[in-house]
């Protein structure tokens, strides 16, 4: 995805691309964002994505607590898989750890992370098994965690965790024999991929970076001229569509990756609207329509949500794998501090 370090090099970035007359409407556009920046050196307590988080001693790893509609969220899996997801749904396992947020690093940032507490970490878990399938609050637990640095300790793997884990790896190793497939090659050095269980630890720095909204965004539906001018553009019949294919390779459109805050980069369409259709209407989807007769619903209150957190799966695992993570809250809910209601949200292409 593209990010720019400084207003001056998007500027130059975009009048490289496009015409004069139309630099200072898409530069207007830009917005923080905090990126992750890989680091050599971790620390407690440090920003991290993967590996395991830093808690306080005899703190418990958290464990999704079985859902009552197991059955329900099974059969959206279908067959064969449905077994398999009832099977884990009912085992309770603990979360696998998304990643780890320094706070304070964040506030050092300046106002592009006002709107998070300034001390502390935030800590990501995700049910990467069955959260694909259950959108909401069920399949991720959000901790903002406010020991002191010097009082954790590093998390040990939850013996289930690990066990799941290794029969993973397993599965995988049979399965390329199976068909003949040899594990992909990776560079000297390269950590052990992961698996839907945990990825590996890495450390991270986090950084400032400015943003342009890609179009399936709510800031892009809000942008004024920038919109109409893109909209225009893919509806020429046999046009070129030179201006919408820039926008779109310049927004990062097709490459979502990890970001805190900003606007999302969505898979599909704005996860936001997910997280409206899952709390509102208690549904994992609308009919079409359905969609249609509360479209305006569902995007007015969109506005009330934002992004906490973006993690892409695949580089999370460090491995091949589908779909990016959208960690999302309601603004009432991040000014009082009410992680426990983030909804995550799965997106795959």
């Amino acid at each position: 995805m593209n990010m720019f370090d400084t207003p001056a090099q998007a500027h130059q970035v975009i009048e490289e691309r496009f015409a004069p007359d139309m630099v200072e409407m898409i530069a207007s556009q830009l917005r923080p964002v905090v990126v992750f920046s890989v680091q050599d050196a971790d620390r407690k307590g440090g920003s991290r994505i993967g590996g395991v988080p830093d808690l306080p001693k005899d703190t418990e790893w958290p464990r999704r607590p079985v859902p009552e509609n197991t059955d329900e969220i099974a059969k959206r899996a279908g067959e064969p898989y449905d077994k398999e997801l009832r099977a884990h749904l009912a085992g309770g396992l603990p979360y696998a750890f998304f990643a780890q947020v320094d706070l304070g690093e964040a506030a050092g940032l300046g106002e592009v992370a006002s709107c998070l507490p300034s001390e502390g970490r935030l800590l990501f878990f995700y049910d990467m098994i069955a959260g694909p399938f259950d959108s909401g609050t069920q399949s991720a637990k959000v901790i903002w965690d406010r020991s002191p640095s010097d009082s954790l300790l590093q998390a040990a793997v939850p013996a289930e965790l690990s066990d799941a884990a290794a029969a993973y790896r397993q599965m995988a190793e049979q399965t390329n024999k199976q068909y003949g497939l040899q594990p992909e090659t990776r560079a000297p050095g390269a950590p052990q991929p992961g698996t839907s269980y945990g990825g590996p630890s890495r450390p991270m720095a986090l950084k400032l970076a400015l943003q342009l909204p890609v179009y399936s965004s709510l800031e892009f539906q809000a942008s004024g001229r920038l919109e109409k001018t893109y909209s225009a553009d893919r509806a020429v019949v046999g046009g070129s569509q030179k201006f919408s294919q820039a926008y779109g390779e310049l927004s990062g459109e097709y490459y979502p990756g990890n970001q805190l805050l900003g606007a999302p980069v969505p898979v599909q369409d704005d996860p936001r609207y997910d997280a409206v259709v899952v709390s509102e209407y208690n549904t994992q989807f609308l009919s079409g329509e359905d969609w249609a007769k509360n479209r305006d619903k569902v995007i007015e209150k969109a506005k009330e949500w934002r992004l906490l957190l973006q993690v892409e799966v695949s580089d999370w695992m460090q491995d091949s794998a589908e779909g990016t993570v959208y960690f999302l809250i309601r603004e009432k809910d991040l000014e009082n501090r009410a992680f426990d209601r983030v909804v995550a949200v799965y997106q795959q292409t």
